[in-house]
């Protein structure tokens, strides 16, 4: 089985839990508004929203969102969390590159690297051309990924991290000439060793806004965080923002 079919039925949920904090989810919800700048009520779809952990809160604010995940496991828990909360969310289970959606969104996120995910380019391609099919004409698509010119400099071989009463240890590969970064994460449970391992596709910008021209997306704006910096060779995130033409 591919590693997205089996890491976010299982490991993802807990050993992420350290880092997609409450306070990093208000910030990046705040930045989603500030970029896509669409009135209440709109119409948003959140690729790969997992949990739901940013669908929801924009669903609380107002607009009309959907969540698209392959993992059945994490859209259980995003639907348990939508009924506890009181909020309105259409959930479907596929795989980002059958978006089934056309002309029906005023705009797409993908949040948190959740692209890059297929070592055949083609593939990655194509999850572009099912977001501009699904995008009304002059749609939004904001993406946010690793920007692998910071993420190359500031690289780990090795490294450890702690997760309630878990140490996991990481080791990792990065393939400079195909830009894909490969890690295996190990950890004891109880006297089990368990091991996951992922990899992901690295863009420049440079690379990311030719794959979207191609898919029929222009970028508009690139920014280094959520609170609309500048991107720069330091940033450590590259978030881009495109429209669908008009006329497309």
């Amino acid at each position: 089985m591919a590693w997205w079919e089996t890491l976010f039925e299982d490991a993802y949920p807990r050993l992420w839990s350290s880092l997609l904090t409450p306070e990093r989810t208000s910030r990046e919800v705040a930045g989603i508004e500030g970029f896509l700048e669409l009135a209440l009520g709109a119409s948003i779809l959140d690729l790969c929203c997992g949990q739901g952990r940013i669908t929801m809160p924009l669903a609380q604010k107002g607009y009309r969102m959907t969540g698209l995940d392959l993992s059945e496991r994490l859209l259980e828990l995003a639907r348990a969390a939508a009924r506890e909360a009181g909020v309105d969310v259409r959930w479907h289970q596929a795989d980002m590159r059958d978006i089934p959606w056309e002309e029906e969104f005023d705009a797409v996120i993908s949040i948190f690297t959740s692209f890059g995910y297929f070592e055949d380019e083609a593939e990655n391609q194509r999850v572009l051309e099912g977001v501009r099919r699904a995008l009304v004409p002059g749609g939004k698509f904001l993406i946010d990924v690793n920007h692998r010119d910071r993420m190359v400099q500031l690289f780990q071989d090795r490294y450890w991290f702690e997760v309630e009463d878990i140490v996991v240890w990481v080791e990792r590969h990065f393939d400079p000439v195909k830009g894909i970064s490969r890690e295996t994460m190990r950890w004891l449970e109880g006297d089990e060793e368990r091991q996951r391992s992922f990899s992901v596709r690295c863009y420049t910008a440079t690379e990311l806004a030719r794959m979207l021209r191609r898919a029929g997306l222009e970028p508009v704006a690139f920014y280094g965080d959520f609170d609309q910096s500048e991107f720069t060779k330091d940033s450590r995130r590259l978030i881009v923002l495109a429209e669908k033409s008009a006329s497309v």
